[in-house]
């Protein structure tokens, strides 16, 4: 008798600990269904397990282990989550929940730490379910046993996996059996964003500014990591580890509690023992504020002119191995970009001949950089800086070559514009010839490469000079006549020379 009451007592406290810590059940009340069966255990039946996956649920409706749920009972279901059932075995057997003294000690048993075996037991050879379904929902037949049940698959934004329970078939339930056990472990959602700052300096050389933002999800288990990381495209030269700004609800986190490590392209904010216990507080007092890092790279080349970032989230995986669970990656952002040529040449020439070198431009932005037609673009603002630089020259064959300027991105507007309104500025014409009046010529930059076939050509006209002498037929006739008149009045004053002579000599 006494043996048949402490087995009585034991299964009263499995079935309300193996299946209701937060695992299988949600808080509140609900009528419940009645047990499968009464009496003793039927060794030879088959039971199942039905798992029912949802996100963490803030309503009172409450799991029942006997029958599905209601629809309408439960929100947000997840799909593609699989579990795996271990059966527990006591020297090297799976416990026999016929005898009496295989239940003893189940009330407190605690599953192991990652899935590993609880103390005085090893786990036999996994029974997986199929992933669950649209509904949240994944069912496999099991034999009567004593099991430990873990999630050992999930999508990448479940970043609170369910703790792992202790199942068995049957499970105790108002004074009866059930055989085809229903199960509710719930799961805590990652939500990682990007984006992309407005572009400021739209020169190449500038700096592009990615914040990315994590709200700090719910977690029923302990934080034992928390970071956000950003691989840079290589066109991209990270700014310095003390120049990554990190906030929590816009106010800037106390620098105790996060790192930034800057290796090669990788950019890794990480949170601290002291961040760790931050997040801990409560549990889950931080629940919903925003952590949030803004990345940021010099653009050094434009290459192909488009610039893809993606960051990602590595909840409760200090290692970073994506074995342990792989990182949540954010949306991917693009910025656009494009370099620039235009042909300064000779007014009325055209090909390879008058090409001009030694003319020196200006880059401005426009007031509209994002017109139909950038031909009546007008300036604003200072010089762009490219490289460092403000001026540009013609040269080789007449070239004025800017490396690189901003033309849109994936987030601002207008959003993937395909080219962008800038207006160069003459400033010195080449030797010879004479700044236009108007010195500056509106220009479309394209992404990625923009060439002299693109937009107008850049013309200069020649100096003036004073007129040359006169040396056509005219002029050559003026020229004979003022000899020949020079030459008869030379004649006329030796012939009256001659004559003073011969009349002094008489």
């Amino acid at each position: 008798m006494s043996e048949h009451n402490n087995t009585r007592r034991a299964l009263s406290l499995l079935g309300a600990t193996a299946l209701g810590l937060g695992a299988m059940l949600s808080a509140g009340a609900a009528a419940h269904a009645a047990p499968q069966d009464f009496g003793n255990i039927d060794p030879d039946r088959t039971g199942s397990l039905t798992v029912h996956k949802y996100l963490h649920q803030d309503g009172a409706v409450e799991g029942d282990i006997s029958e599905a749920p209601a629809p309408g009972d439960f929100t947000d279901p997840v799909a593609d989550v699989v579990f795996t059932a271990y059966p527990l075995l006591q020297n090297g057997t799976p416990l026999d929940l016929n005898v009496a003294s295989s239940w003893d000690g189940l009330n407190a048993i605690t599953p192991g730490a990652a899935c590993t075996a609880p103390a005085g037991y090893t786990l036999g050879a996994p029974v997986a379910l199929p992933a669950t379904d649209a509904e949240g929902m994944a069912t496999v037949a099991l034999p009567v046993g004593a099991y430990q049940v873990c999630e050992t698959s999930a999508p990448a934004q479940i970043v609170d996996r369910a703790i792992p329970f202790i199942l068995t078939v049957p499970m105790p339930y108002q004074s009866g059996w059930v055989y085809d056990v229903h199960a509710y472990p719930k799961n805590g959602e990652g939500v990682i964003e990007k984006t992309i700052d407005p572009q400021q300096d739209t020169g190449l050389g500038s700096v592009i500014r990615f914040p990315v933002t994590v709200p700090v999800p719910t977690m029923q288990q302990e934080w034992t990591g928390f970071a956000i990381r950003d691989t840079l495209d290589d066109r991209l030269e990270p700014v310095a580890a003390a120049d990554v700004v990190v906030t929590a609800d816009g106010t800037a986190l106390d620098p105790a509690l996060y790192t930034v490590e800057v290796v090669g392209q990788q950019v890794t904010m990480n949170f601290t023992a002291a961040g760790i216990a931050w997040l801990n507080e409560g549990p889950n007092d931080h629940v919903g504020t925003e952590i949030q890092v803004v990345f940021a790279g010099t653009v050094v080349s434009v290459g192909n002119g488009t610039i893809t970032n993606q960051a990602e989230l590595w909840p409760n995986n200090p290692g970073f191995d994506p074995a342990v669970q792989p990182p949540l990656p954010s949306n991917e952002v693009k910025t656009y970009w494009g370099s620039l040529e235009v042909q300064k040449r000779v007014a009325g020439t055209t090909g390879t001949q008058g090409t001009l070198n030694g003319a020196v431009f200006e880059v401005y932005n426009a007031v509209d950089p994002y017109a139909a037609d950038c031909s009546a673009a007008e300036p604003t603002g200072a010089p762009v800086v490219v490289n460092g630089e403000t001026e540009f020259t013609s040269a080789g064959t007449g070239l004025i070559t800017v490396p690189g300027l901003f033309v849109s991105d994936s987030v601002n507007p207008v959003i993937d514009a395909q080219q962008r309104c800038y207006l160069l500025k003459e400033t010195v014409a080449p030797a010879g010839f004479v700044l236009p009046a108007d010195p500056f010529t509106a220009v479309a930059v394209q992404i990625g490469a923009t060439t002299p076939a693109d937009n107008v050509e850049i013309e200069n006209t020649q100096q003036t000079v004073p007129a040359l002498p006169m040396t056509g037929a005219a002029g050559q006739i003026a020229l004979i006549t003022a000899g020949i008149g020079a030459l008869s009045l030379a004649v006329g004053l030796l012939l009256v020379k001659h004559r003073r002579r011969v009349e002094a000599t008489n």
